[in-house]
């Protein structure tokens, strides 16, 4: 709206003084950027406990998956060794040659610490560490009592004390050995260090304070680690978040616990942050409102300029607006001139063209058998030009044809001209539409091209097909023109070469013609004679043109 009018808007608000209003803005930003600190901080405590679930989830997920693979490799350790004990009935292997291939699987995987193979009374007949295997009993351990009594693929998985070994805590895979049925031949054990269950763990910085376990489906820990300064070893439901997955194939679960005070540590981190940025707020605010007061007075003096401004802009644009429509239906009326007068072009064209097709008819009329052929040749060409003109004048685009029409129009025309014959003659186009330039040329091919099938290709009045085809191809458009009749003489070549031509009139003007449209002719032979045209687009200095 013009600004006299806003000006004199009835609201009080808009009859206040200016300065009143720049406090009053001020006073509400100040309280709307407290408040909207207040609700961002309270969102992001909210965004900040769901950010530690979803990492104590995620967490979960690649502390089941490390821990699946390091029992993977343990059982496949374990299926290893119960290969290197032998089939059922063996004798157990006690020798150093079997000790050392023992002590090769097990260097294979750096998670392995030991092997051991065990008779049926639980003592260890040979070990990865050292040989002979040391007198040691495992009558009493839960791992020798799951193997006497294992029925599943599943191996035993348990924890044991290992102080001999000095690594503290090891985890614990057996299986037993391959027996006759009914019987028990012994057992095999893999210890594992379950420092190597806290890689991955160990591996991402994640921010909080965490606690990862591992345990069996009867609650028994397996392996526990914590990480982050001051955690806590125990938290209970109420004061962690937690997170539990299985691990696929085993019976374990991996768990993750994030303490709360952690998550709630690293909220208040930010609310700094987020007092900083609310005290820089209204600093900017409190500046803006005083260069507002200042600039309130100025804004006045020049909102008497701004409108005058507006009022002569308006003026000059509807004067200007006028002449531009003045300008317009001018030009619309010359465009609708030309096109009357270009389509007049093309009619009068088109009749003395007819004309001259008169003209010459009469003059061969009087003329020999042989001179007469020459004749119809020259009103045939004559006759396809017409044809274009004519086309021009019915088209709604005065400089433009549509070639697939002209096509069939021209067919059918030597088809009749052609009187009664057995040759069928067949278009198959695709709509293309071209300026009269680059028409021409391609009318005038197409008709040398079935013209001379339709006289030469089947003597003798043979029956025959005459194919004209309009499509697109890898290159361009692709015109071809293809009879089943005799074919070309043996002496012609297949193809047009520069700078030699050979052949009769018409084949010669169908290659300066095809130059002309920016084509190349290839002549196939073979079941009759094929003319494929391949039309390239025109360079830009001909379009120019």
């Amino acid at each position: 709206m013009p600004l006299r009018t806003f000006r004199s808007h009835p609201s009080p608000l808009y009859r206040l003084p200016g300065t009143l209003l720049v406090m009053i803005a001020c006073a509400l930003s100040i309280l709307l950027t407290a408040g909207l600190l207040g609700v961002f901080a309270w969102r992001d405590r909210d965004a900040a406990m769901d950010r530690a679930t979803g990492v104590a989830a995620n967490v979960s997920l690649l502390v089941a998956e490390h821990a699946a693979r390091l029992i993977q490799i343990g059982d496949l350790t374990l299926r290893r060794a119960i290969e290197l004990a032998g089939p059922p009935g063996a004798p157990l292997p006690v020798d150093r040659a079997a000790w050392g291939r023992l002590a090769e699987i097990a260097g294979a995987a750096p998670q392995v610490v030991s092997i051991w193979i065990g008779d049926a009374e639980g003592n260890a007949v040979l070990g990865s560490r050292e040989y002979p295997a040391p007198r040691l009993s495992a009558a009493d351990r839960d791992y020798f009592q799951a193997a006497r009594t294992a029925t599943g693929p599943v191996p035993f998985i348990g924890r044991i004390q290992a102080s001999r070994d000095g690594t503290g805590e090891l985890l614990v895979l057996s299986r037993p050995l391959p027996a006759e049925p009914g019987g028990f031949r012994g057992f095999v054990t893999v210890t594992l260090s379950p420092a190597r269950f806290g890689e991955i763990y160990r591996a991402f910085d994640i921010g909080y304070r965490t606690i990862v376990t591992l345990e069996r489906a009867d609650g028994a820990v397996l392996a526990h680690e914590s990480g982050g300064e001051g955690a806590d070893d125990s938290p209970n439901d109420g004061e962690a978040i937690t997170a539990k997955r299985a691990v696929e194939g085993y019976g374990l679960v991996a768990g993750v616990a994030i303490p709360l005070s952690s998550v709630r540590a690293e909220w208040r981190s930010r609310l700094g942050t987020y007092a900083a940025y609310g005290l820089g707020a209204e600093l900017v605010v409190i500046g803006i409102g005083l260069l507002a007061l200042q600039r309130a007075r100025r804004e006045r003096e020049a909102e008497d300029a701004l409108q005058h401004a507006y009022d002569t802009l308006e003026e000059h644009v509807r004067q200007r607006t006028g002449e531009l429509e003045d300008a317009n239906h001018r030009l619309e009326g010359a465009l609708a001139d030309k096109e009357i007068l270009i389509k007049e072009v093309q009619h009068r064209v088109k009749n003395n063209l007819q004309v001259i097709c008169s003209l010459l008819r009469l003059q061969a009329a009087r003329l020999d058998e042989r001179s007469r052929l020459a004749f119809d040749e020259s009103l045939r060409r004559i006759q396809s030009m017409s044809l274009v003109h004519e086309l021009l004048y019915r088209s709604n685009e005065p400089a433009r044809i549509n070639v697939a029409d002209y096509l069939r129009q021209l067919c059918d025309s030597l088809a009749r001209a052609s009187g009664p014959t057995p040759v069928r003659v067949s278009v198959e186009a695709e709509g293309w539409i071209l300026d009269v330039d680059r028409a021409m040329p391609l009318a005038l091919i197409a008709s040398e091209l079935v013209s001379n099938a339709l006289r030469h290709a089947f003597p003798d009045g043979h029956a025959g097909h005459v194919m004209v085809t309009l499509r697109p191809g890898t290159d361009g458009m692709r015109m071809e023109v293809h009879d089943d009749g005799v074919g070309l003489p043996a002496d012609l070549p297949p193809a047009p070469t520069a700078g030699k031509r050979r052949g009769g009139l018409g084949l010669m003007l169908v290659q300066s013609l095809a130059r002309q449209a920016h084509a190349d002719l290839r002549i196939e032979r073979g079941g009759g004679t094929r003319f494929i045209l391949t039309i390239r687009e025109a360079p830009a200095q001909a379009e120019a043109a």
